[in-house]
């Protein structure tokens, strides 16, 4: 089943990411891990964690949806969205989560480095509030 969840997840964000700027970085925080963004238009794009839950001490996939309210500050962007949180451990953690970003664009440099906090709620096994977030990049091609 976990092999054809992940599957699927990463058909649909290839198929999303094949004529969009994509971008490849890392998060540290919790979760650490690696990071994927694909943009689907001028101001939208999906972000996907696999990463690391050292508080919650499980293997984590993240997926959000984000709205991007560019030039919120000079040359950073705000971004926020929702999203579901996947964890795999010693049993199967599923919740939402609502990511809220500050985002910068290096001007001369493919690189965007993003400071992300996400409340959410766990649904499985037990109903619980839910913080991640953390600090991360992205190089984008």
């Amino acid at each position: 089943m976990k092999k054809t969840v992940g599957a699927i997840a990463l058909i649909l964000i290839l198929s999303i990411s094949m004529f969009s700027a994509v971008g490849v970085g890392f998060k540290v925080g919790e979760p650490s891990g690696l990071y994927l963004r694909t943009y689907t238009g001028a101001n939208s794009f999906v972000g996907v964690t696999a990463a690391w839950s050292f508080h919650h001490d499980y293997f984590l996939v993240n997926a959000d949806y984000n709205m991007v309210y560019p030039r919120l500050l000079a040359d950073f962007d705000f971004s926020y969205g929702a999203g579901v949180a996947i964890g795999m451990g010693n049993e199967i953690n599923f919740g939402v989560r609502f990511p809220l970003a500050l985002n910068y664009r290096f001007p001369d440099v493919p690189i965007i480095v993003f400071l992300e906090v996400a409340p959410g709620f766990k649904f499985s096994p037990a109903t619980d509030f839910d913080l991640s977030g953390g600090l991360g990049f992205s190089y984008m091609f």
